[in-house]
């Protein structure tokens, strides 16, 4: 099975971005836990931040739309935790239909043999650059994180085909292989 990167898509103008957690840490929300629920919570976006609203809202944290949420929840996909937040514009009003999105999973799916990693000069795992996932360490799951990198987004072929004919929007999924080790 293919494997795809899943982001907000860089190339559409005028996006907003995430500035803060709203009080969480970030490292927690990459680590592929759930997380005890914490309540209402507030995310700031990016002074620079545009009009632009799609499915995907990255930044300091990643937030699912609430449509994304509904499609994702309706193909029985149930390894993500959804926080709603309220987001603070710039423009000082307060907007809401947001999610922060904490997917649960953080796996070693990475096929070394064929994916190209840099090692680090400190030891480490390395930097991931173009990669293949191994299927059976993906054990079925159609979204995850992966241990080499794990602020990306993995979803599997089939949901890459589901949410293409659900027409998500400003959403972007590439093949893992494109991975050039920070995009």
């Amino acid at each position: 099975m293919k494997y795809f990167i899943m982001k907000q898509d860089p190339r559409f103008d005028d996006q907003a971005k995430t500035s803060d957690c709203g009080g969480l840490d970030p490292l927690e929300l990459i680590d592929g836990k759930e997380l005890p629920d914490p309540g209402e919570l507030t995310i700031k976006l990016s002074p620079s931040s545009g009009d632009s609203r799609g499915d995907i809202m990255g930044g300091v944290v990643t937030l699912f739309h609430d449509d994304l949420v509904e499609i994702l929840n309706q193909l029985g996909i149930n390894n993500i935790q959804y926080m709603p937040v309220d987001i603070h514009a710039p423009d000082d009003t307060l907007e809401e239909g947001y999610s922060i999105a904490n997917v649960i999973g953080l796996i070693d799916a990475v096929d070394i043999d064929n994916s190209t990693i840099k090692p680090q000069a400190h030891g480490g795992i390395g930097t991931l650059y173009s990669f293949t996932i191994d299927e059976e360490k993906a054990k079925g799951l159609h979204i995850f994180r992966i241990l080499h990198a794990p602020a990306l987004i993995i979803i599997s072929g089939w949901l890459k085909e589901q949410l293409l004919a659900h027409e998500v929007e400003e959403v972007v999924m590439y093949p893992t292989e494109n991975y050039n080790g920070w995009s």
